[in-house]
């Protein structure tokens, strides 16, 4: 799996008045096949940062590099495609439909581009929720799983259409010390054995021992990244 790159990435809002750079110029290599995680603060811009790399926000400098392609400045059409392609989203709430069955939630990723599930597709959510220890739920409503049970489900959705690059926003803030504990195994093993990209955006310190590299933002800025830490031959692993 590619990787990305972020070249002198920047961020600037205005309100009509006057501009307000909330993501200073930034510098990155996010790998494939290792858990990333960014944290810091509220506004400290690192859910900005994961919305440039999710292609949600244009960034106002630099480049976004996936594979050997600037995605940076493609028009919203464009943009969309190659999120559909190569990106799962898992979010803070899981967003499960109530009505539908765990099943029928997973297979909205489908279901949602105007396709009708093949039997292909059926399987490989049945796979994915057995993966996850869910497959007892297939048939259950959302409204019947607990709260980390339901973000694996999430999590389900998100993998169905195998993306390269998994996001996720403050996936275990919601959740109980035990369930976020689960998530955020399951993210790591994703990363490392099934060789993607994976980038969790967190304040909840129970996440960040498990990051096999940690950067952390403060008004709109790096401050520190274990990568950079370790290469400098400070000792920490990244």
């Amino acid at each position: 799996m590619h990787g990305l790159v972020l070249e002198h990435i920047a961020r600037d809002f205005t309100d009509g008045r006057q501009v307000r750079r909330v993501l200073f110029p930034t510098d990155l290599e996010i790998a494939a096949g290792e858990l990333t995680v960014l944290a810091g603060p509220s506004g400290s811009g690192k859910t900005t940062l994961l919305s440039i790399i999710g292609l949600v926000l244009r960034p106002s400098e630099g480049r976004l590099v996936l594979g050997n392609r600037d995605v940076s400045r493609l028009g919203e059409d464009a943009a969309a495609g190659v999120r559909l392609r190569e990106y799962g989203f898992v979010f803070q709430q899981p967003m499960l439909v109530e009505g539908l069955s765990i099943l029928e939630n997973v297979l909205l990723s489908v279901a949602v581009q105007g396709k009708r599930p093949s039997k292909a597709m059926r399987k490989r959510a049945m796979d994915l929720l057995a993966s996850l220890g869910l497959e007892a739920t297939a048939n259950q409503q959302p409204r019947l799983l607990s709260g980390g049970m339901k973000q694996r489900a999430s999590i389900v959705r998100a993998l169905l259409k195998s993306p390269s690059i998994l996001l996720c926003d403050e996936p275990t803030s919601a959740l109980d010390a035990e369930s976020g504990q689960v998530v955020v195994r399951i993210l790591k093993r994703i990363a490392i054995e099934e060789q993607r990209v994976v980038v969790v955006v967190s304040h909840d310190a129970r996440v960040f021992p498990y990051a096999d590299r940690l950067i952390k933002l403060e008004n709109g800025r790096v401050v520190s990244d274990t990568r950079e830490q370790y290469v400098e031959g400070s000792g920490l692993a990244s």
